[in-house]
């Protein structure tokens, strides 16, 4: 009786399974690399707005000496062109400091475990900051200015954002 050998069958069955375990792994690399990237810029995003926000809180936390010994102060800062490559505006109004996006998208959501103490309503985007200040805030900034004045008027016992 005939029994017929088949040569080689085993050689393209193993190759197939060799190409199909290396597309699954590039496959498998590009998704890896791509949360990665994604969450690094997620990460970026958000430290470039807190930290636009700790610099101006600081400029108003300085205003309060001036506050405490009676004098007038000013202080010039130079805003950056952009933040996470979006235009944005400053808003200065009564106890709170409001950064936002031009593109009026909200941002993305930072949970409260990644937000830093003072900080309660806080996006990637907007960042809404309540001051524990005896001056009244006012005024609005925008990225394009490219620099502005913060002045503190005794007499008023205001801070004004201005250009």
């Amino acid at each position: 009786m005939g029994h017929k050998v088949k040569k080689g069958q085993h050689v393209i069955i193993t190759e197939m399974f060799l190409f199909s375990v290396g597309a699954v792994i590039v496959i498998l690399l590009y998704f890896l690399l791509n949360y990665s990237l994604e969450a690094s810029k997620i990460a970026y995003e958000k430290e470039e707005y807190l930290s636009l926000t700790d610099y101006i809180q600081n400029i108003l936390y300085k205003f309060e000496i001036c506050r405490k010994y009676g004098f007038s102060c000013s202080y010039r800062i130079i805003l950056p062109k952009k933040l996470a490559d979006e235009r944005y505006a400053i808003e200065l109004k009564g106890k709170n400091i409001t950064i936002t996006r031009f593109s009026g998208e909200k941002g993305r959501y930072i949970p409260e475990t990644e937000r830093k103490g003072l900080y309660k309503n806080v996006s990637i985007g907007i960042v809404k900051l309540k001051l524990d200040t005896q001056a009244n805030l006012s005024g609005l900034g925008m990225s394009t200015w490219r620099e502005a004045i913060l002045e503190y008027i005794n007499e008023k016992n205001k801070v004004i954002l201005r250009r």
